[in-house]
């Protein structure tokens, strides 16, 4: 009790009781406004890369417009190219225009816009813009305030199947193969410049292949873990983020221990230099303590066996699963498991173990069969725009790691920036 009343008298000294009502509470009608742009993960022959706006604002008059521009609407090049009249104080909307396709070469290790900006317009006077943008370094500008905390404390965007992926250029119709094993329209690359922090790999080996190791959803192989490893390699390279690189299953190939410490082998190996050997406190382990280091990659394995002989991996980060099919569903899980965590809180973890709220639907065997609900993409458009307003207005004070499919189709990012930046001013 002595620890907490300390705790609160020094958060009294930073902050007077005006401002905290200003952190947390937004009484600001701009920064209490949210405003993102998403990228639908549809894909029809009339359509991909469909841009939506999201939308919440209780300080909406009656006459203000959003306006998409493919430019900076600052600029005399911006180009107005949609504009609608909200209804609602809040809302999502589909504007029938499609984003141009950005390869990851185009894209920095800086924070940037790329090509697209909402603006909430009253009296044609711009009063808030936001952008579709890159985070590529969000982690390490808030080394300061959220390097006391564990990983278990931190809320952190991630990827479902980050290895599951395909990047279209043009529009061309899906296998029904694909339509149930592709997760991700960006590669780890751009996942990671994107904003996430945790990638969820399956790996599948294949000894009489010229590449041994590959990225699988399941049985099906989808990129070799070579180029995988690359990725996230040029990430840390350009970046002083801290990634978790989370081996979870083993799909094909696993049948043996020696199978697994061929990986975990080839994964060192590739990786020398990179990955941090597991410290005593494990997960206790802080974040500063890990950028001392020098060694910003976390190399976790779902095997205890190899755990406990390899000190350079660490124990797998908790995947929760619901194993859901509806949207009710998936909320009844989060909403079980959040609140669990918040139960939790009051108790000491002495390996302060991160979990992962996985949050998508999955389908049957009966339903990849019969192809009954659209295909993941149509699935991920069902559930991730919910995903994206329970974190932000229900579970933002319990969230760890939430991994979701095609992560452009979320604003989770924005998501946890945000909350991260509440959670380290005390709200």
């Amino acid at each position: 009790m002595l620890c907490v009343n300390v705790l609160f008298f020094i958060f009294l000294i930073r902050f007077s009781k005006g401002e905290l009502e200003d952190i947390c509470h937004e009484n600001n009608e701009i920064e209490s406004s949210d405003l993102s742009i998403l990228i639908s993960p549809l894909m029809s022959s009339e359509m991909i890369r469909e841009i939506s706006i999201y939308w919440k604002n209780s300080h909406l008059k009656n006459g203000d417009v959003f306006k998409l521009y493919k430019g900076d609407p600052n600029t005399t090049e911006a180009q107005v190219i949609y504009t609608f009249k909200p209804d609602a104080i809040h809302g999502y909307k589909k504007t029938g225009m499609s984003s141009d396709f950005i390869s990851t070469s185009q894209l920095s290790f800086r924070d940037e816009c790329l090509k697209y900006y909402v603006s909430w317009v009253r009296n044609d006077t711009i009063k808030k813009t936001s952008c579709l943008s890159t985070h590529p370094n969000w982690m390490a500008k808030r080394k300061k305030t959220l390097g006391h905390l564990k990983m278990r404390e931190v809320f952190i965007p991630g990827t479902h199947d980050s290895a599951a992926y395909n990047k279209f250029q043009n529009f061309r119709t899906e296998l029904i193969i694909d339509k149930y094993t592709i997760t991700q329209d960006e590669d780890v690359l751009a996942q990671l410049i994107y904003g996430a922090r945790y990638l969820d790999i399956r790996v599948g080996r294949y000894p009489n292949s010229d590449e041994i190791f590959w990225g699988n959803h399941g049985p099906i192989r989808i990129v070799p873990l070579r180029d995988v490893i690359r990725d996230v390699k040029l990430f840390l390279d350009n970046t002083n983020e801290i990634v978790i690189f989370d081996i979870q299953e083993f799909p094909v190939g696993f049948k043996s221990l020696a199978a697994h410490y061929q990986l975990t082998d080839y994964l060192l190996e590739q990786f020398d230099g990179y990955y941090l050997d597991r410290p005593v406190n494990v997960w206790g382990t802080s974040l500063e303590d890990i950028w001392s280091t020098g060694k910003r990659l976390i190399i976790s394995y779902d095997y205890s066996n190899i755990v406990a002989s390899r000190s350079s991996v660490w124990p797998q980060v908790e995947q929760q699963w619901g194993n859901v099919r509806t949207v009710n569903a998936l909320y009844r899980h989060l909403n079980k498991i959040e609140t669990q965590a918040a139960d939790e809180s009051y108790h000491f973890n002495r390996l302060s173990q991160p979990r992962a709220a996985m949050a998508q639907l999955t389908p049957t065997t009966m339903d990849v069969i019969f192809n009954r609900l659209g295909g993941l993409r149509k699935m991920a458009e069902n559930v991730d725009i919910n995903i994206t307003e329970w974190y932000s207005d229900e579970w933002q004070h319990t969230a760890n790691i939430v991994a979701v499919d095609f992560i452009k189709a979320t604003g989770i990012v924005e998501t946890a920036i945000k909350w991260n930046d509440k959670r380290a001013s005390g709200c």
